[in-house]
């Protein structure tokens, strides 16, 4: 006799072939109502091989029918949620034979309750980890009547299923979660927050706390309405002692779905007591899977949260996270308490303190050894970074402890690119403003492969921090400076100047530069050498970020600085006209600055640089067709407070200088942009710095120096404030400074000698010239403007003084006993020489051959430095 076949004609299982044909559609009730019977209980014992039987999946959805008895379909149903329990294949079978509909169907509560029952069953099962059967489920209504299910009127076992149900309709399914709709989720998350009672079986809370936690992963509206529905107060209650160890566990993890970046529900979870409790769970006698969690929930916590750092540690935190890194410890743990610990001592110097008293350096150096697994190394590494972030104490135990060796060793190209990101940021702050620990490190090897990151091939993310970790190393340390440079750094960075460089990077990249090449011709060269000043200038542009162009301005001005090649090379790149455009008043404050300071090493005076004077004489010109002369001057009225507006002055009078010097063309263009205006204000503010005022009276005098300038002066108006600084009681400077600028005006012509003595120049003047204290040289100046402005005056006193002080009869008596100063001057047809301008003032400012102010007499010089420095902290 031959074995009996399937109906696909291959050998089955006679028993299982029986049924089946019992249950097909032209079978008898009582007949199907035996083999959905047997079927069922074929299908607990193995259910892929009741699956393999082609009809058996489709005769048992077929009986899912309204017009089947529910006894029937109660042992059908529970047939298909045996066969699609944990299989995958036959999940698409089940749901292929278009089972989801009917199943849904028989939801509602005119269902049997035991129908109803298992119907929940099979589509939980059906849809659990399987987006296609979530989204066929909802597609079908599943969600409405599974929510209703929730309720206090069901039983609770069916709470449970239900909940478990949509549970598996949510994990990772926002799609499904925002099917849902408002008011069915708030209706939904009401519902599982009271299924959080005491009163509620533990079964029940274990599953509606997971559906909870899935219905507001990632999900803002839900997370705010689970905080309305009372949510956050019940689950910090489960989180106690007397919780069985599941509940609790999905208790912790609801929670931290609710707090994960959401702070108002982070200020609420602290608000019922959670730090304390979470802390409370991190204790040896708590089930490995609950303390993990709420070592998790803790980070979430406090991260970024200086008030629950505090909070955490004062309840203890931190010795317990500690406790969790010891070698014991399973490696996720290890790194879960790594990630917390990270999170409660950054940027907190207290809590960096108490991580250290409990001994937490050690076995975070520890872990950074090759064998660590690179999931646990990438947040040990960064809990190590936060805690010896700014900490000169916790940089040096680490260092003892022997950080920086294992640190340099994960440099190298095989390291996963986030642990090697971790490890230059943990070797950047222990270096930072530690000169001890930049030795060690460059001892260790550190500069050949932070170097070697600064490549094209490094991802960003690294490529920034080995600019940041290289600068910190260098920074005040002329040794390294010079290795890094021998190392190849330069080209490196200068290639990160492109265009094409993410704007951080190319921020750090600028800074880096920029300290390397301070004072360092040799390292100036090489930058140079390395196309930095075409990239510096195209930086400049109005599309940098400001904080960029300051830093790119900043650069530019020390590689042009005292550097005839240079300096060409800025010009050719169009530097001029772009570092004009930053004095524009759009730009910021500190840009401006040192951009005023940059255009001053762009154009020194030419007769200091000899060879090329030709050469500055263009950029002279095309400083002023690029119109960088009335921004300038703006900036001498810069709304600053004073240590910003005198820097901005100092660069912009400077700048001006170098403008002024040696040409009357950009004279001509100083004088018609209302310059006198501005210098004169400045001058006679009793708040100008001695140095600032003497720049500011020295181009004054050289703009009334140049005959091709003076005759633009037709009126005294402009100086008159300068009156009141002829006062007995101001330094030999300003009077000396005062009389000689007030003296070329008064040359200028008798109409402003009138407008002078008109203004009430003559009593002070007489006022200050018999004192005692006043310098002969000051004196002699004063004698110089007197003479000038007797011959206008007739006033009594004025002649009374003239006698007294001449030894004369009257005004009309001889003035040659006076020696006029003498003031250099030229033919029309002349250049104005600029040694003679220079050095009209033989008491104060002289312009040396670098460009910069020098020292001479009483009067302190205003060195042309840039006089600012970043900080190099990381």
């Amino acid at each position: 006799m031959s074995a009996k076949k399937d109906l696909c004609g291959k050998p089955g299982d006679p028993e299982i072939l029986r049924n089946i044909l019992r249950i097909s559609p032209s079978s008898k009730l009582t007949d199907k109502r035996i083999g959905a019977c047997e079927l069922q209980n074929l299908a607990l014992k193995d259910s892929n091989k009741l699956a393999s039987y082609a009809n058996a999946i489709p005769n048992l959805v077929a009986l899912l029918s309204p017009e089947i008895p529910s006894d029937i379909q109660e042992d059908v149903v529970g047939a298909l949620a045996h066969l699609a329990l944990r299989n995958p294949a036959n999940q698409v079978k089940v749901a292929s034979a278009g089972a989801i509909p009917p199943l849904v169907a028989l939801l509602s509560t005119s269902s049997a309750a035991n129908v109803q029952e298992r119907a929940v069953c099979a589509l939980a099962n059906l849809v659990s980890n399987n987006p296609a059967n979530q989204g066929t489920a909802v597609s079908a209504g599943a969600l409405p009547p599974l929510v209703a299910l929730l309720s206090a009127r069901a039983p609770a076992h069916v709470q449970e299923l239900a909940a478990i149900a949509l549970g598996n309709l949510f994990v990772e399914n926002p799609v499904n979660q925002h099917l849902l709709g408002k008011a069915a989720s708030a209706a939904a998350i009401s519902s599982l927050v009271a299924c959080f009672s005491a009163s509620t079986p533990a079964h029940v809370q274990e599953h509606a706390l997971r559906t909870l936690g899935h219905l507001v992963a990632d999900n803002p509206a839900n997370q705010g309405m689970a905080e309305s529905a009372g949510a956050i107060p019940s689950l910090v209650a489960l989180l106690s002692a007397s919780t069985p160890a599941q509940v609790q566990k999905n208790a912790v993890i609801a929670l931290g779905y609710l707090v994960a970046d959401n702070s108002a529900n982070q200020g609420m979870a602290e608000s019922a007591g959670a730090i304390p409790s979470l802390v409370a769970l991190l204790s040896a006698s708590t089930p490995a899977h609950v303390l993990m969690n709420a070592v998790t929930v803790l980070g979430y916590l406090v991260a970024d949260n200086s008030a629950n750092q505090g909070k955490a540690a004062s309840a203890g935190a931190i010795p317990s996270v500690v406790a969790l890194l010891s070698a014991s410890t399973p490696a996720h743990a290890k790194e879960l308490a790594s990630i917390a610990l990270g999170d409660l001592v950054a940027d907190n110097p207290a809590h960096q303190g108490k991580a250290a008293s409990a001994v937490a350096i050690h076995p975070l150096v520890a872990l950074l050894s090759a064998s660590t697994p690179a999931h646990v190394l990438e947040h040990s590494s960064r809990a190590l970074a936060n805690l010896v972030a700014g900490n000169p104490a916790n940089q040096d135990k680490a260092a003892s402890a022997g950080a920086i060796p294992p640190l340099v060793a994960l440099l190298s190209g095989s390291t996963p690119a986030q642990v090697q990101k971790n490890a230059v940021i943990v070797l950047a702050n222990l270096v930072a403003d530690n000169s001890a620990n930049q030795g060690k490190a460059a001892s260790a090897g550190a500069i050949p492969p932070l170097v070697a990151l600064l490549s094209a091939s490094t991802p960003v993310q690294v490529q920034e921090k080995a600019v940041i970790a290289l600068r910190n190393l260098f920074f005040e340390n002329p040794t390294n400076q010079s290795k890094v440079a021998s190392a190849g750094a330069i080209p490196l960075l200068v290639a990160l100047l492109s265009t094409s460089t993410p704007v951080n990077v190319q921020e750090m990249a600028v800074y880096a530069l920029q300290i390397l090449i301070t004072n360092n011709p040799a390292n100036q060269g090489k930058a140079a050498s390395a196309s930095a000043i075409p990239l510096l200038a195209a930086l400049l542009s109005t599309s940098s970020p400001a904080n960029v162009q300051d830093k790119a301005v900043y650069t530019l001005g020390y590689l042009v600085f005292n550097n005839p090649d240079n300096q060409g090379k800025a010009a050719s790149a169009g530097a001029i006209a772009s570092v004009v455009a930053l004095l524009s008043a759009r730009t910021p404050a500190h840009v401006q600055e040192h951009a005023a300071g940059t255009l001053g090493y762009l154009l020194p005076a030419a007769y200091a640089l000899g060879n090329i004077v030709r050469s500055n004489a263009r950029n002279q010109g095309k400083a002023a067709d690029a119109g960088a002369i009335p921004p300038l001057l703006a900036l001498l009225s810069a709304n600053l407070p004073p240590p910003e507006s005198n820097a901005m002055q100092t660069n912009a009078v400077e700048a001006l200088i170098h403008i002024a010097a040696c040409n009357t063309q950009t004279r001509k263009i100083m004088a018609g942009a209302d310059a006198i205006n501005h210098l004169v204000g400045l001058v006679s503010n009793a708040s100008t710095l001695a140095p600032l005022f003497s720049n500011a009276s020295y181009i004054v005098t050289t703009l009334l120096s140049d005959p091709h300038v003076r005759v633009v002066f037709t009126s005294a108006t402009p100086f008159l404030p300068l009156i009141s600084l002829l006062q007995v009681n101001y330094s030999e400077h300003v009077l000396d400074w005062t009389a000689s600028i007030l003296s070329h005006i008064a040359r200028i012509s008798p109409s402003i000698q009138r407008e002078l003595a008109a203004a009430g120049i003559i009593l002070p003047l007489m006022a200050v010239r018999p004192a005692s204290s006043t310098p002969s040289k000051v004196l002699e100046q004063l004698n110089t403007l007197h003479v000038l402005l007797r011959d206008v005056c007739s006033c009594r006193a004025c002649v009374s003084n003239c006698k007294r002080m001449n030894g004369q009869s009257s005004h009309e008596g001889s003035s040659t006993s006076v020696r006029e100063r003498p003031v250099a001057t030229t033919s029309a047809a002349e250049p104005v020489d600029p040694d003679k301008l220079m050095q009209v003032r033989s008491h104060g400012m002289l312009m040396d051959g670098n460009g910069a102010c020098g020292d001479e007499g009483d009067v302190d010089g205003v060195s042309m430095d840039l006089g600012m420095q970043y900080s190099g902290k990381a």
